[in-house]
Protein backbone atom coordinates (compact mmCIF):
# COMPACT_ATOMS: atom_id res chain seq x y z
CA UNK A 1 0.00 0.00 0.00
CA UNK A 2 1.41 3.22 -1.02
CA UNK A 3 1.54 5.98 1.39
CA UNK A 4 -0.94 8.77 1.05
CA UNK A 5 -0.29 11.81 -1.67
CA UNK A 6 -0.41 15.21 -0.55
CA UNK A 7 -2.54 17.60 -2.29
CA UNK A 8 -1.25 20.62 -4.82
CA UNK A 9 -1.39 23.25 -2.55
CA UNK A 10 0.96 20.78 0.52
CA UNK A 11 3.34 19.69 -2.37
CA UNK A 12 4.04 23.47 -3.81
CA UNK A 13 4.70 24.72 -0.48
CA UNK A 14 7.26 21.45 0.38
CA UNK A 15 8.74 22.37 -2.53
CA UNK A 16 9.24 26.16 -1.51
CA UNK A 17 10.74 25.63 1.53
CA UNK A 18 12.61 22.81 -0.03
CA UNK A 19 15.18 25.36 -1.75
CA UNK A 20 15.28 23.15 -4.59
CA UNK A 21 14.19 25.76 -6.59
CA UNK A 22 15.52 28.99 -6.91
CA UNK A 23 12.68 31.49 -6.18
CA UNK A 24 12.70 32.65 -9.86
CA UNK A 25 11.88 29.08 -11.33
CA UNK A 26 9.27 28.44 -8.69
CA UNK A 27 7.41 31.38 -9.89
CA UNK A 28 7.53 30.44 -13.25
CA UNK A 29 6.76 26.86 -12.05
CA UNK A 30 3.91 28.32 -10.71
CA UNK A 31 2.75 30.48 -13.77
CA UNK A 32 3.02 27.24 -16.29
CA UNK A 33 1.17 24.93 -14.19
CA UNK A 34 -1.11 26.87 -12.77
CA UNK A 35 -3.94 24.72 -14.24
CA UNK A 36 -2.78 21.46 -13.06
CA UNK A 37 -4.44 19.96 -9.96
CA UNK A 38 -2.97 16.86 -9.73
CA UNK A 39 0.46 16.47 -7.86
CA UNK A 40 1.92 13.49 -9.78
CA UNK A 41 1.82 15.30 -12.90
CA UNK A 42 3.46 18.29 -11.30
CA UNK A 43 6.23 16.31 -10.16
CA UNK A 44 6.78 14.74 -13.59
CA UNK A 45 6.56 17.97 -15.18
CA UNK A 46 9.14 19.28 -12.78
CA UNK A 47 11.63 15.95 -13.53
CA UNK A 48 10.81 15.58 -17.19
CA UNK A 49 12.39 19.81 -17.14
CA UNK A 50 15.30 18.16 -15.10
CA UNK A 51 14.29 21.24 -12.39
CA UNK A 52 14.49 18.40 -9.54
CA UNK A 53 15.16 14.52 -10.19
CA UNK A 54 12.57 11.45 -9.66
CA UNK A 55 13.93 10.89 -6.28
CA UNK A 56 13.48 14.50 -5.40
CA UNK A 57 9.54 14.33 -6.92
CA UNK A 58 9.11 10.93 -4.83
CA UNK A 59 9.89 12.54 -1.49
CA UNK A 60 8.00 16.16 -2.24
CA UNK A 61 5.12 13.77 -3.21
CA UNK A 62 5.16 11.80 0.20
CA UNK A 63 4.99 15.27 2.20
CA UNK A 64 9.17 16.00 2.94
CA UNK A 65 10.40 18.91 2.58
CA UNK A 66 14.07 18.79 3.85
CA UNK A 67 16.46 16.43 3.92
CA UNK A 68 17.76 17.01 -0.24
CA UNK A 69 21.13 19.04 1.15
CA UNK A 70 23.95 17.97 3.40
CA UNK A 71 26.37 20.69 4.27
CA UNK A 72 27.79 21.72 0.53
CA UNK A 73 26.02 18.83 -1.53
CA UNK A 74 22.49 18.15 -2.88
CA UNK A 75 21.14 14.72 -2.48
CA UNK A 76 19.78 13.63 -5.96
CA UNK A 77 19.45 10.09 -5.50
CA UNK A 78 19.22 6.96 -2.97
CA UNK A 79 22.04 4.44 -4.42
CA UNK A 80 21.06 1.86 -1.33
CA UNK A 81 21.45 1.00 2.26
CA UNK A 82 23.28 -1.69 4.50
CA UNK A 83 24.43 -2.17 7.65
CA UNK A 84 27.20 0.82 7.03
CA UNK A 85 24.25 3.64 6.89
CA UNK A 86 22.69 4.76 3.66
CA UNK A 87 24.46 5.83 0.26
CA UNK A 88 23.07 8.75 -1.73
CA UNK A 89 24.07 10.13 -5.41
CA UNK A 90 24.73 14.05 -4.41
CA UNK A 91 26.60 16.62 -5.99
CA UNK A 92 28.89 19.07 -4.94
CA UNK A 93 27.18 22.25 -5.48
CA UNK A 94 30.25 24.45 -5.70
CA UNK A 95 32.48 21.92 -7.47
CA UNK A 96 29.61 20.83 -10.12
CA UNK A 97 30.92 17.32 -8.94
CA UNK A 98 28.86 13.99 -8.78
CA UNK A 99 30.15 11.74 -5.35
CA UNK A 100 28.82 8.62 -3.67
CA UNK A 101 27.56 10.18 -0.47
CA UNK A 102 27.81 7.68 2.36
CA UNK A 103 25.94 8.81 5.70
CA UNK A 104 27.13 6.87 8.32
CA UNK A 105 24.59 4.65 10.38
CA UNK A 106 24.49 6.23 14.07
CA UNK A 107 25.58 2.82 15.57
CA UNK A 108 28.97 3.64 13.79
CA UNK A 109 29.85 6.74 15.33
CA UNK A 110 27.79 6.83 18.47
CA UNK A 111 30.81 8.16 20.72
CA UNK A 112 33.41 10.63 20.32
CA UNK A 113 36.52 7.76 20.79
CA UNK A 114 34.51 6.22 17.36
CA UNK A 115 34.00 9.64 15.32
CA UNK A 116 37.94 9.86 16.25
CA UNK A 117 38.80 6.60 14.92
CA UNK A 118 36.63 7.02 12.11
CA UNK A 119 37.86 10.07 10.87
CA UNK A 120 41.55 8.98 11.32
CA UNK A 121 40.81 6.24 8.84
CA UNK A 122 39.40 8.18 6.53
CA UNK A 123 41.99 10.44 6.38
CA UNK A 124 44.47 7.69 5.87
CA UNK A 125 41.93 6.25 3.09
CA UNK A 126 42.17 9.57 1.22
CA UNK A 127 46.05 8.84 0.83
CA UNK A 128 45.05 5.62 -1.47
CA UNK A 129 45.07 7.05 -5.19
CA UNK A 130 44.59 3.99 -7.64
CA UNK A 131 42.39 3.47 -10.56
CA UNK A 132 40.98 0.14 -8.50
CA UNK A 133 40.14 1.77 -5.87
CA UNK A 134 37.05 3.99 -5.52
CA UNK A 135 38.77 7.32 -4.30
CA UNK A 136 37.44 8.99 -0.67
CA UNK A 137 36.96 12.81 -1.22
CA UNK A 138 35.61 14.44 1.87
CA UNK A 139 34.64 13.41 5.49
CA UNK A 140 33.04 15.22 7.96
CA UNK A 141 30.24 15.78 10.05
CA UNK A 142 27.21 18.03 10.12
CA UNK A 143 24.53 18.18 12.77
CA UNK A 144 25.47 14.64 14.21
CA UNK A 145 25.46 13.17 10.81
CA UNK A 146 28.77 11.81 9.82
CA UNK A 147 29.38 11.45 5.72
CA UNK A 148 32.23 10.25 3.30
CA UNK A 149 31.92 11.26 0.00
CA UNK A 150 33.57 8.87 -2.74
CA UNK A 151 34.18 8.73 -6.15
CA UNK A 152 30.74 8.30 -7.47
CA UNK A 153 31.04 4.60 -10.07
CA UNK A 154 28.19 4.80 -12.67
CA UNK A 155 28.13 1.16 -13.05
CA UNK A 156 27.14 -2.56 -10.82
CA UNK A 157 28.90 -4.03 -8.58
CA UNK A 158 29.77 -7.85 -9.39
CA UNK A 159 27.35 -9.55 -7.29
CA UNK A 160 24.45 -8.03 -9.29
CA UNK A 161 26.25 -8.79 -12.11
CA UNK A 162 26.62 -12.09 -11.83
CA UNK A 163 23.30 -12.54 -10.45
CA UNK A 164 22.01 -11.37 -13.97
CA UNK A 165 24.11 -12.61 -15.95
CA UNK A 166 25.57 -15.62 -14.49
CA UNK A 167 29.48 -16.52 -14.05
CA UNK A 168 31.92 -14.57 -16.10
CA UNK A 169 34.45 -16.05 -18.61
CA UNK A 170 37.84 -17.46 -17.15
CA UNK A 171 39.60 -14.50 -18.58
CA UNK A 172 37.44 -11.95 -18.36
CA UNK A 173 36.88 -13.40 -14.45
CA UNK A 174 40.59 -13.22 -14.32
CA UNK A 175 41.26 -9.81 -15.18
CA UNK A 176 38.64 -8.39 -12.92
CA UNK A 177 40.52 -10.52 -9.95
CA UNK A 178 44.07 -9.20 -11.20
CA UNK A 179 42.82 -5.90 -11.02
CA UNK A 180 41.56 -5.99 -7.61
CA UNK A 181 44.85 -8.05 -6.35
CA UNK A 182 46.22 -4.33 -8.22
CA UNK A 183 44.20 -2.15 -6.26
CA UNK A 184 45.40 -4.39 -2.59
CA UNK A 185 48.54 -4.22 -3.16
CA UNK A 186 48.46 -0.38 -3.20
CA UNK A 187 46.93 -0.36 -0.04
CA UNK A 188 49.05 -3.29 1.48
CA UNK A 189 52.08 -0.74 0.35
CA UNK A 190 50.39 1.68 2.48
CA UNK A 191 49.70 -0.57 5.64
CA UNK A 192 45.75 -0.72 4.92
CA UNK A 193 44.00 -4.14 4.70
CA UNK A 194 40.30 -3.57 4.02
CA UNK A 195 38.63 -6.64 6.13
CA UNK A 196 35.47 -6.80 3.74
CA UNK A 197 36.27 -7.81 0.30
CA UNK A 198 33.35 -8.99 -1.54
CA UNK A 199 31.32 -9.13 -4.48
CA UNK A 200 28.83 -6.38 -3.83
CA UNK A 201 32.17 -4.34 -2.69
CA UNK A 202 33.52 -4.06 -5.93
CA UNK A 203 32.43 -1.70 -8.38
CA UNK A 204 32.74 -2.21 -12.29
CA UNK A 205 33.01 0.58 -14.53
CA UNK A 206 32.95 1.38 -18.73
CA UNK A 207 36.34 3.13 -19.67
CA UNK A 208 35.46 5.80 -21.71
CA UNK A 209 35.77 4.94 -25.21
CA UNK A 210 36.82 1.41 -24.70
CA UNK A 211 34.19 -1.49 -24.10
CA UNK A 212 36.24 -3.01 -21.42
CA UNK A 213 35.19 -2.39 -18.15
CA UNK A 214 37.47 -1.33 -14.98
CA UNK A 215 36.94 -2.91 -11.50
CA UNK A 216 37.17 -0.29 -8.70
CA UNK A 217 37.48 -1.78 -4.88
CA UNK A 218 34.90 0.16 -2.58
CA UNK A 219 34.82 1.06 0.91
CA UNK A 220 38.49 1.75 1.72
CA UNK A 221 37.25 4.74 3.96
CA UNK A 222 36.20 1.97 6.44
CA UNK A 223 39.41 -0.22 6.43
CA UNK A 224 41.72 -1.05 9.27
CA UNK A 225 44.52 1.21 9.10
CA UNK A 226 47.20 -1.66 10.26
CA UNK A 227 50.45 -0.34 12.17
CA UNK A 228 53.78 -2.13 13.63
CA UNK A 229 53.23 -0.10 16.44
CA UNK A 230 49.83 -0.02 17.73
CA UNK A 231 47.71 -2.52 16.12
CA UNK A 232 44.42 -2.88 18.20
CA UNK A 233 44.52 1.44 18.56
CA UNK A 234 43.64 2.38 15.37
CA UNK A 235 40.94 -0.46 14.67
CA UNK A 236 37.32 1.00 14.09
CA UNK A 237 34.65 -0.20 16.45
CA UNK A 238 35.58 -3.86 17.53
CA UNK A 239 34.02 -5.37 20.14
CA UNK A 240 35.13 -8.23 22.19
CA UNK A 241 33.92 -11.69 20.30
CA UNK A 242 32.48 -9.83 17.39
CA UNK A 243 33.12 -10.36 13.72
CA UNK A 244 33.09 -7.83 11.10
CA UNK A 245 32.97 -9.23 7.57
CA UNK A 246 30.82 -10.77 5.84
CA UNK A 247 29.78 -14.79 6.17
CA UNK A 248 30.65 -16.13 2.86
CA UNK A 249 33.86 -14.15 1.86
CA UNK A 250 35.25 -14.10 5.45
CA UNK A 251 38.66 -15.49 6.33
CA UNK A 252 38.77 -18.16 9.12
CA UNK A 253 41.31 -16.01 10.77
CA UNK A 254 39.74 -13.03 10.87
CA UNK A 255 35.98 -14.84 12.63
CA UNK A 256 38.61 -15.76 15.35
CA UNK A 257 40.56 -12.18 16.02
CA UNK A 258 39.53 -9.36 14.39
CA UNK A 259 42.56 -7.24 15.50
CA UNK A 260 45.30 -10.06 14.32
CA UNK A 261 44.79 -9.89 10.06
CA UNK A 262 46.82 -8.79 7.71
CA UNK A 263 46.83 -8.79 3.47
CA UNK A 264 46.55 -12.58 4.01
CA UNK A 265 43.03 -12.37 4.95
CA UNK A 266 41.86 -10.03 2.43
CA UNK A 267 43.65 -12.43 -0.56
CA UNK A 268 40.65 -15.05 1.37
CA UNK A 269 38.58 -13.18 0.82
CA UNK A 270 39.46 -12.52 -2.89
CA UNK A 271 39.55 -15.70 -3.50
CA UNK A 272 36.15 -16.61 -2.48
CA UNK A 273 34.86 -13.57 -4.70
CA UNK A 274 37.21 -15.20 -7.36
CA UNK A 275 34.95 -18.66 -6.67
CA UNK A 276 31.66 -16.85 -7.30
CA UNK A 277 32.79 -15.05 -10.13
CA UNK A 278 34.18 -18.45 -11.44
CA UNK A 279 31.19 -20.28 -10.71
CA UNK A 280 28.07 -18.05 -9.90
CA UNK A 281 27.58 -19.82 -6.20
CA UNK A 282 29.67 -18.66 -2.83
CA UNK A 283 32.23 -21.28 -1.64
CA UNK A 284 29.96 -22.24 1.03
CA UNK A 285 26.19 -22.26 0.09
CA UNK A 286 23.28 -22.09 2.41
CA UNK A 287 22.99 -22.56 6.12
CA UNK A 288 23.09 -20.01 9.39
CA UNK A 289 26.11 -17.57 9.67
CA UNK A 290 27.47 -19.46 12.41
CA UNK A 291 28.00 -22.86 10.24
CA UNK A 292 29.29 -20.32 7.51
CA UNK A 293 31.57 -19.18 9.87
CA UNK A 294 32.33 -22.88 11.10
CA UNK A 295 32.55 -24.54 7.46
CA UNK A 296 35.41 -21.42 6.51
CA UNK A 297 36.96 -23.06 9.45
CA UNK A 298 37.12 -26.69 9.06
CA UNK A 299 35.50 -27.62 5.33
CA UNK A 300 36.94 -27.12 1.36
CA UNK A 301 34.61 -26.03 -0.81
CA UNK A 302 33.39 -28.28 -3.90
CA UNK A 303 35.77 -27.72 -6.29
CA UNK A 304 35.42 -25.10 -8.56
CA UNK A 305 35.40 -27.43 -11.57
CA UNK A 306 32.77 -29.43 -10.53
CA UNK A 307 30.81 -26.67 -10.98
CA UNK A 308 32.67 -25.38 -13.81
CA UNK A 309 33.81 -28.39 -15.68
CA UNK A 310 35.71 -26.37 -18.61
CA UNK A 311 37.70 -24.37 -16.00
CA UNK A 312 41.45 -24.66 -16.62
CA UNK A 313 43.32 -26.25 -13.94
CA UNK A 314 45.69 -23.99 -13.49
CA UNK A 315 42.83 -21.15 -12.54
CA UNK A 316 41.32 -24.03 -10.21
CA UNK A 317 44.86 -23.81 -8.59
CA UNK A 318 44.80 -20.65 -7.78
CA UNK A 319 41.94 -20.36 -6.34
CA UNK A 320 42.40 -23.38 -4.09
CA UNK A 321 45.70 -21.47 -3.02
CA UNK A 322 43.58 -17.97 -2.51
CA UNK A 323 41.36 -20.28 -0.09
CA UNK A 324 44.10 -22.05 1.76
CA UNK A 325 43.07 -22.31 5.70
CA UNK A 326 46.41 -21.43 7.13
CA UNK A 327 47.52 -17.96 5.76
CA UNK A 328 50.69 -19.21 5.22
CA UNK A 329 49.65 -21.26 2.56
CA UNK A 330 48.41 -18.46 0.34
CA UNK A 331 49.44 -16.35 -1.98
CA UNK A 332 51.77 -13.81 0.34
CA UNK A 333 51.08 -10.88 -1.37
CA UNK A 334 48.57 -9.43 -3.94
CA UNK A 335 51.61 -9.11 -6.31
CA UNK A 336 52.62 -12.47 -6.20
CA UNK A 337 48.84 -13.08 -7.34
CA UNK A 338 49.36 -11.02 -10.37
CA UNK A 339 51.96 -13.02 -11.18
CA UNK A 340 50.20 -16.11 -11.05
CA UNK A 341 46.80 -14.55 -12.61
CA UNK A 342 48.67 -12.48 -15.70
CA UNK A 343 48.63 -15.44 -18.08
CA UNK A 344 45.19 -16.09 -17.71
CA UNK A 345 43.76 -12.30 -17.83
CA UNK A 346 42.26 -11.58 -20.88
CA UNK A 347 39.70 -8.00 -20.66
CA UNK A 348 36.73 -8.87 -23.15
CA UNK A 349 33.35 -7.45 -23.74
CA UNK A 350 30.95 -6.99 -20.68
CA UNK A 351 27.10 -7.19 -21.53
CA UNK A 352 27.05 -3.68 -20.55
CA UNK A 353 25.27 -1.40 -19.06
CA UNK A 354 23.96 -4.00 -16.92
CA UNK A 355 20.91 -1.69 -16.24
CA UNK A 356 19.79 -0.95 -19.15
CA UNK A 357 15.70 -1.34 -18.96
CA UNK A 358 13.75 -3.88 -21.20
CA UNK A 359 10.93 -1.36 -23.21
CA UNK A 360 8.24 -2.31 -20.26
CA UNK A 361 10.60 -0.65 -17.53
CA UNK A 362 11.64 2.03 -19.47
CA UNK A 363 7.41 2.40 -19.98
CA UNK A 364 7.25 2.09 -16.19
CA UNK A 365 10.12 4.02 -15.31
CA UNK A 366 7.96 7.41 -17.11
CA UNK A 367 5.65 7.10 -13.74
CA UNK A 368 7.23 8.98 -10.53
CA UNK A 369 5.79 5.78 -8.37
CA UNK A 370 5.88 5.89 -4.51
CA UNK A 371 7.97 3.88 -2.34
CA UNK A 372 6.27 2.16 1.03
CA UNK A 373 9.08 2.53 2.97
CA UNK A 374 11.52 5.44 1.24
CA UNK A 375 13.17 7.44 3.98
CA UNK A 376 15.67 9.92 4.38
CA UNK A 377 17.97 10.19 6.92
CA UNK A 378 19.75 13.07 6.00
CA UNK A 379 17.45 14.86 7.71
CA UNK A 380 18.14 14.88 11.73
CA UNK A 381 14.69 14.30 12.24
CA UNK A 382 14.23 11.39 9.52
CA UNK A 383 14.50 7.78 11.70
CA UNK A 384 17.24 5.58 10.59
CA UNK A 385 16.29 2.00 10.04
CA UNK A 386 20.12 0.88 9.24
CA UNK A 387 21.66 -1.32 11.47
CA UNK A 388 25.03 -2.83 12.30
CA UNK A 389 23.80 -6.41 12.71
CA UNK A 390 23.03 -6.98 9.00
CA UNK A 391 23.87 -10.17 7.47
CA UNK A 392 24.18 -8.79 3.44
CA UNK A 393 26.98 -6.23 4.39
CA UNK A 394 29.11 -5.55 7.78
CA UNK A 395 27.91 -8.50 10.15
CA UNK A 396 27.77 -8.43 14.07
CA UNK A 397 28.07 -11.57 15.51
CA UNK A 398 28.28 -12.22 19.34
CA UNK A 399 29.54 -15.54 20.65
CA UNK A 400 26.40 -17.33 20.75
CA UNK A 401 28.24 -20.36 22.89
CA UNK A 402 29.36 -18.08 25.30
CA UNK A 403 25.86 -15.79 25.70
CA UNK A 404 24.77 -19.49 26.50
CA UNK A 405 26.77 -20.34 29.16
CA UNK A 406 26.54 -16.85 30.82
CA UNK A 407 22.72 -17.44 30.54
CA UNK A 408 22.94 -20.82 31.72
CA UNK A 409 25.35 -20.07 34.84
CA UNK A 410 22.72 -17.24 35.75
CA UNK A 411 19.86 -19.56 35.65
CA UNK A 412 21.69 -21.94 38.01
CA UNK A 413 22.52 -19.03 40.75
CA UNK A 414 18.73 -18.36 40.39
CA UNK A 415 17.96 -21.54 40.87
CA UNK A 416 20.54 -22.06 44.02
CA UNK A 417 19.63 -19.35 45.67
CA UNK A 418 15.69 -20.21 45.59
CA UNK A 419 16.81 -23.75 46.82
CA UNK A 420 18.50 -22.22 49.51
CA UNK A 421 16.02 -19.58 50.68
CA UNK A 422 13.29 -22.40 50.62
CA UNK A 423 15.62 -24.54 52.55
CA UNK A 424 16.33 -22.15 55.31
CA UNK A 425 12.11 -21.37 55.64
CA UNK A 426 11.48 -25.10 55.93
CA UNK A 427 14.75 -25.32 58.75
CA UNK A 428 13.15 -21.97 60.39
CA UNK A 429 10.08 -23.34 60.91
CA UNK A 430 11.13 -26.76 61.95
CA UNK A 431 13.23 -25.03 64.63
CA UNK A 432 9.55 -23.06 65.31
CA UNK A 433 7.92 -26.49 65.83
CA UNK A 434 10.43 -28.25 68.33
CA UNK A 435 10.97 -25.21 70.93
CA UNK A 436 7.30 -24.45 70.83
CA UNK A 437 5.00 -28.08 70.04
CA UNK A 438 2.36 -26.38 71.79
Amino acid sequence: MNPVMVDRETFLQNLRVSTLLTPHQFRAVIDRLASVDNTREIAKALASWKLITKYQAKMLLMGRNTGFFLGPYRILDQLGQGGMGRVYKAMHQTMNRVVALKILAPQLVGTARAQELFLREVQAAAQLSHPNIVMAFDANEIDGRHYLAMEYVDGPNLERYVKKHGPLPFGLASEVIYQVANGLQHAHEKGMVHRDIKPANLLLQQEDGHETVRAKILDFGLARLQTVDAPRAKSVLAKENTVMGTPDFLSPEQSTNLHDVDIRSDLYSLGCTFYYLLTGEVPFPGGSVMEKVLRHHRELPAAPETLRPALPPKIGAIVSRLLAKNPADRFQTPDELMEALAPHAAPSVMDWPIAAPSTGERASQENIELAEETQVDTEPRAQSSTQISDADSILEWVDVNRRKRRLARRVTLILVVAALLALGIALTGLLGWALFPW
